[in-house]
């Protein structure tokens, strides 16, 4: 059994009918799935959102546990932004810092379209998958 931790825009492309997510998401509530706080944060900010649209992630976020930024993450994303600029001169955004310390922390599969902003943490335990490039 695999535990993904699932990341906004994989969310958001569901919302939006996108077949790839949506064929993932159903093969993901046959695991285990996890969310990061942040991610919960990112869903809600839109101003846009109907009650449907907020019903919808609601029933969605449903199907697994969200996990809160505790010390531990929270070091580990700040390690995490540390060794993404001082190693690979990148920056890292501190949200996508927390989600991904959030999959390390908890032995989770990064589910994600934006490898590119996660590709150079695999050296530091995470894994990724992309459900549009399968």
């Amino acid at each position: 059994m695999s535990k993904y931790c699932i990341d906004t825009n994989i969310i958001v492309y569901t919302m939006n009918g996108l077949k790839p997510a949506i064929e993932f998401m159903k093969k993901a509530q046959e695991e285990e799935i996890i969310y990061s706080v942040i991610v919960e944060a990112e869903l809600f900010s839109s101003a846009k959102l109907t009650d449907e649209d907020i019903n919808d992630l609601r029933n969605i976020l449903e199907l697994g546990e969200i996990i809160e930024v505790n010390s531990s993450i929270a070091l580990q994303a700040g390690e995490l932004r540390r060794q993404s600029k001082e190693l690979y001169n990148r920056s890292l955004k501190l949200p996508d810092a927390l989600i991904a310390a959030t999959s390390i922390e908890h032995s989770a599969i990064l589910a994600t379209r934006n490898e590119d902003d996660f590709i150079h943490l695999l050296d530091y335990g995470l894994a990724l998958f992309n459900p549009f490039s399968s």
